[in-house]
């Protein structure tokens, strides 16, 4: 296991992790999920069940729409360019995923979300927290605390800003 040098090396979730979580229940419809995303102008949020309990996570792979029509790329895997979006942005790309029909328009965020998920607890070391995120290939990961309640979520843009700021503290 390989260990970080100076400042870097020292951080953990509970050092860099969002506390002010946006979530997700899993009985909100889509739509109003996809409103609450766009609004926090976030691309993903912990799903949680009725008594608050992490469920699951949402996000934007889940939500676009299939290729367009006439798209060569209907079997390629759920991201923004394999469904020929490469020139959108991230809220264009939202856009997209709003239910356009009476079946989807009443559809829950349970039918969408991704179950399987993996968080790390707020003592986890920041350099196992980016591995974690680069073996799952995921942007986001859920924080939990002693008692696994959920208590913050940790971004790519969150790695990367610690990494700048150890970066600036040592320059």
């Amino acid at each position: 296991m390989s260990r970080l040098q100076g400042r870097l090396g020292t951080l953990a979730a509970k050092d860099v992790m969002t506390r002010q979580l946006i979530t997700v229940e899993e009985t909100a419809k889509i739509a109003d999920a996809i409103q609450s995303l766009k609004e926090h102008h976030v691309s993903g949020a912990p799903v949680i069940d009725d008594q608050g309990k992490l469920v699951g996570i949402l996000s934007l792979a889940d939500l676009v729409s299939p290729s367009p029509a006439g798209s060569d790329n209907q079997n390629q895997p759920p991201t923004a360019l394999a469904h020929g979006y490469a020139d959108f942005t991230t809220w264009d790309l939202f856009d997209r995923a709003n239910p356009v029909d009476q079946e989807t328009a009443t559809e829950t965020v349970g039918t969408r979300m991704s179950r399987s998920i993996t968080s790390v607890t707020d003592d986890a070391p920041l350099i196992e927290v980016a591995r974690a995120m680069c073996n799952g290939h995921w942007h986001r990961v859920p924080v939990v605390n002693s008692e696994g309640a959920l208590c913050g979520i940790i971004s790519t843009m969150d790695v990367l800003a610690a990494m700048v700021n150890a970066a600036d503290e040592s320059a």
